[in-house]
């Protein structure tokens, strides 16, 4: 990145530092070691389904909850603490 590019970035989404979280607790995401095409052991080093004997990827897991990526979408941290914050502010509305 230029000095130029750099001295122009938003300093919270400039891709160098991102902090992206899962979307439901703000966590990290982990590798499940199962496969996304057949629920079977999934061999990292070879790409490859136990079951099928294909190429697959690992499908991503949330630490803290165990839900699978497709319940979830991996966003930055500010945005998911802005979302929180506006939930609080929101339910505090109400009461």
């Amino acid at each position: 990145m230029s000095y130029d590019n750099w001295k122009l970035s938003n300093p919270q989404d400039d891709g160098w530092a991102s902090d992206e979280v899962t979307s439901c607790c703000g966590v990290d995401q982990e590798g499940s070691g199962l496969s996304n095409c057949c629920d079977a052991k999934f061999y990292l080093e070879t790409d490859i389904c136990s079951a099928c004997k294909e190429h697959a990827e690992e499908y991503m897991i949330c630490t803290e909850c165990g839900y699978s990526d497709q319940c979830y979408t991996m966003i930055e941290l500010h945005e998911y603490q802005e979302r929180r914050r506006e939930d609080a502010q929101e339910y505090n509305k109400d009461e």
